[in-house]
């Protein structure tokens, strides 16, 4: 009689083949809805570990001209110009595409279309110009530009050059906000967005005009501890 009990209280403990059928039925569609959303979270997190691991390389080679050329004005060093900048002297370098050819032969885009896009699908066209394809993966291009004097950081300062980023080369999703980002850098040195002589822009601000400005998506990445939140 108490062995016939004990299997009568493990039937009645037991799943019924349609109670499990349910239960993975449930977890399936939780896992279906979930699993999405926790992979891009992982990849944006791969992206901007990345856009931030080439960021510090570019600020060490503006250290480094600093120091080397005995100088506090990047305008006395390699960065005013792109061909300077952009060598073997500087960067740890797997290829160089001249000017004319670095969209077909870097970046990858034909004549017919750009793999690039903005947040919200459209094209977003680039230069085509010197671009470095780092050791690490990474495309670089930069341009020598100039901006008037503005204070930063308690100190007068001026925009002299910008660089456009692909932190994984051709790999995608090749969209600005994502692994693609753009950046400007001062004649003292610094490396800053869009709104370098704006004063103090939101968060929020800079990921809404994220959507149509690379340079917004770089400061909006900084200014959330780099991640990619939007």
């Amino acid at each position: 009689n108490e062995i016939i009990k004990r299997k009568i209280n493990m039937q009645k403990r037991a799943f019924t083949l349609t109670e499990l059928l349910i239960a993975l039925g449930i977890v399936g569609a939780i896992a279906a809805i979930s699993i999405p959303s926790l992979m891009s979270t992982i990849n944006n997190r791969v992206l901007a570990s990345q856009l931030k691991n080439t960021v510090v390389g570019i600020q060490q080679v503006i250290d480094e001209q600093l120091t080397r050329n005995n100088t506090t004005s990047l305008s006395d060093t390699d960065f005013s110009s792109t061909n300077k900048l952009l060598s073997e002297s500087n960067f740890s370098v797997s290829k160089i595409c001249q000017a004319g050819t670095a969209h077909a032969n870097c970046w990858k885009i034909t004549t017919d279309a750009t793999p690039y896009k903005w947040l919200t699908g459209a094209d977003l066209r680039m230069n085509d110009s010197l671009t470095l394809k780092l050791k690490s993966g990474a495309l670089i291009a930069y341009f020598p530009t100039t901006s008037a004097p503005f204070t930063y950081e308690g100190t007068i300062d001026k925009v002299i050059g910008a660089f456009d980023i692909d932190v994984n080369g051709n790999e995608g999703p090749n969209i600005a906000g994502r692994d693609f980002f753009s950046f400007y850098v001062t004649d003292k040195g610094k490396i800053v967005d869009r709104y370098y002589n704006k004063g103090n822009i939101s968060l929020a601000t800079k990921q809404e005009a994220c959507k149509g400005d690379a340079y917004a998506c770089f400061g909006a990445v900084v200014d959330d501890g780099w991640k990619i939140r939007y």
